[in-house]
């Protein structure tokens, strides 16, 4: 069940060409991360990281915060008491077509093109 809820989710944070973060969201991300480009980078390297299958996460934490985690095969937030944000699949069924081996191109590629930010901001 949580794999389906991940995949849902997924589904719902993407959007055609990407669009502009807006303003709460941006301003929630650098009062957390100090800017856009070191959450992309937090980001990038926890799913980078994930050891096999799973997931990378930005989250709104227990205490109110913003956190990027990342979990393994079909783990998600709501297993620990957080919010999921967004949530990016790293499964290599996502990208090996693709991207191959290049999980962080990916990544990138999520980040820059596929995220739907409106959606992202209206989850916090």
């Amino acid at each position: 069940i949580s794999q389906l809820w991940n995949h849902n989710q997924f589904w719902e944070m993407m959007g055609p060409n990407g669009n502009a973060m807006p303003s709460e969201l941006d301003a929630a991300i650098k009062d957390s991360f100090g800017s856009v480009d070191d959450f992309k980078s937090q980001f990038s390297a926890a799913g980078a990281g994930q050891f096999g299958s799973g997931w990378a996460w930005l989250v709104k934490d227990t205490d109110g915060g913003l956190k990027v985690t990342k979990t393994e095969n079909g783990v998600n937030p709501l297993c620990f008491g957080q919010t999921a944000l967004l949530g990016c699949d790293v499964w290599e069924h996502s990208y090996y077509i693709d991207f191959r081996n290049a999980r962080p191109k990916y990544l990138t590629n999520f980040l820059d093109n596929l995220v739907n930010w409106e959606n992202v901001a209206s989850r916090m």
